[in-house]
């Protein structure tokens, strides 16, 4: 991809457990030791051999493992009254650190709960694959679309460094590192300050995203992901959450960051594409348009069971918007022009492009959209059996057949709690309604309204519809 005239968000495909996410951005800043064996990690295993590559459980087997990882737990002061540890404690413990349980996958990933936590699993683990994608820096460049400063993986550690140091959760982590991660650490641990891999920086931003979209202050799923995340990092939100409760709600922020990002993509070369090929339209404008979607990223109504299934759309949309781009980044492949607005970009395809552009649109390029498709699919839908429900969710399966919006009951407090700087700040419904009209949802009012008031978070109505105040009963009244 010319990294000079658009984003460069990198090819994703799916985890099947949402906390690859975590666990990325953490090994992006914690650094394996050469001497590591060479193996991807993850929690549970559920496959007995490797098929693709080799995969190490770290979670305490029978035996000298979980002997080894009761003597670490004790040696870090943790026992019962008498001063004896059960093994029933001790898989207690294990156990109680296992995260989302997906029906598909090669295991079970942790719950990414402070440091060593997150360092459980890692995307070769995750995704039972040699080759994973880069999602740290995909994650980082989305960061840094949204104008955030620094990187995600950088803000993660100083909250998982927070978290690791309290008195029950470090005796746990102690036990960790010195037994499943021994081998994966670096010496010096724990590690006193997040060093960015390369390979996990951000990738350069187009010369007009900063006049075109950063300084009009455009709302993006990127400037969402941006402001929850940093909301989220900040030391007002992360002494107010338990370590558990953090984690689900970084992963919740990730996953729905992840897919609307490529949604947003999708509208994004669609309508650029549609808009270079009517010469009638002012450039500005088929650029303000491009940057902005008119219409929700999910499309959604009340109907049948049918009428209600979003994945035609989603698929569609994201498969066309993937045409447009691969035939839009063709034809600029070789191109040197300077374009200081986005606006220039168009009026370049215009003027030198258009012949070929209408070539390569016709002939409609579509191929390695499945991994798309499934990634935005697996990002927002849930991912758990009905014994172990996923509460973060945003869509769900119905019947096998059909995919419907319907938020996990945990989804919506976490997209409201989002919308407000701080547990304790005033927040109201149009805020949240604000903060999801830039992540690409565009919520009726109604919808909104109903999924708030099944959370028990609408505290009044006093001032009107976008007036009814939000009670989060985190740190406030």
């Amino acid at each position: 991809m010319n990294s000079i005239y658009f984003p460069e968000l990198k090819r994703p495909q799916y985890p099947s457990s949402p906390e690859i996410l975590l666990s990325a951005l953490a090994w992006s800043v914690v650094e394996r030791p050469s001497s590591a064996p060479d193996a991807g990690l993850i929690y549970v295993r559920k496959e007995s051999k490797a098929k693709r590559v080799q995969i190490r459980q770290t979670k305490p087997r029978d035996g000298d493992e979980l002997a080894s990882f009761t003597a670490a737990l004790l040696k870090a002061g943790v026992r019962t009254k008498d001063g004896e540890l059960p093994s029933l404690v001790v898989d207690a413990i294990a156990d109680s650190l296992v995260g989302v349980r997906p029906d598909k996958g090669v295991g079970y990933t942790s719950s990414a709960i402070g440091l060593c936590g997150a360092l459980l699993q890692d995307p070769i683990g995750g995704l039972g694959a040699a080759n994973p994608p880069n999602f740290a820096s995909l994650l980082n460049t989305m960061y840094a679309l949204g104008g955030g400063r620094g990187s995600a993986a950088e803000r993660w550690f100083d909250v998982a460094s927070h978290y690791a140091g309290d008195p029950v959760l470090s005796r746990i982590e102690e036990a960790l590192a010195s037994t499943s991660l021994s081998e994966y650490l670096p010496q010096a641990w724990p590690q006193a300050k997040a060093v960015l891999a390369e390979g996990a920086k951000s990738t350069t931003l187009p010369d007009w995203w900063t006049a075109d979209v950063l300084n009009q202050q455009l709302g993006t799923p990127f400037s969402w992901f941006r402001d929850s995340w940093d909301r989220l990092c900040s030391e007002q939100w992360y002494t107010a959450l338990s370590p558990r409760k953090w984690s689900a709600w970084a992963v919740c922020v990730l996953r729905n960051a992840l897919g609307f990002a490529f949604l947003w993509e999708a509208n994004f070369f669609a309508e650029l594409a549609r808009g270079v090929r009517d010469g009638s339209r002012d450039a500005a404008n088929v650029a303000r348009l491009s940057l902005l979607p008119s219409r929700p990223l999910i499309p959604y109504q009340k109907g049948s069971i049918a009428q209600m299934d979003v994945m035609p759309s989603m698929r569609q949309s994201l498969i066309h918007g993937s045409t447009c781009r691969k035939a839009i980044e063709a034809v600029l492949k070789d191109e040197k022009a300077d374009c200081k607005q986005l606006a220039d970009v168009i009026t370049l395809l215009r003027t030198k492009h258009s012949k070929e552009l209408k070539e390569r649109l016709e002939a409609g390029d579509d191929s390695g959209t499945t991994n798309l498709v499934e990634t935005v699919r697996y990002s927002l839908i849930a991912r758990t059996g009905s014994d172990v429900p996923d509460h973060y969710a945003f869509l769900r399966r119905v019947n096998r057949n059909f995919t419907h919006v319907s938020p996990g009951p945990e989804w919506i407090v976490v997209m409201a709690a989002m919308s407000s700087s701080s547990p304790g700040s005033e927040l109201r419904l149009g805020d949240v309604q604000r903060q999801l009209d830039a992540l690409g949802l565009k919520p009726r009012i109604d919808f909104l309204l109903s999924e708030l008031e099944r959370a028990g978070l609408c505290a009044g109505a006093a001032d009107g519809d976008e007036g009814i105040e939000i009670n989060l009963g985190i740190g406030g009244k």
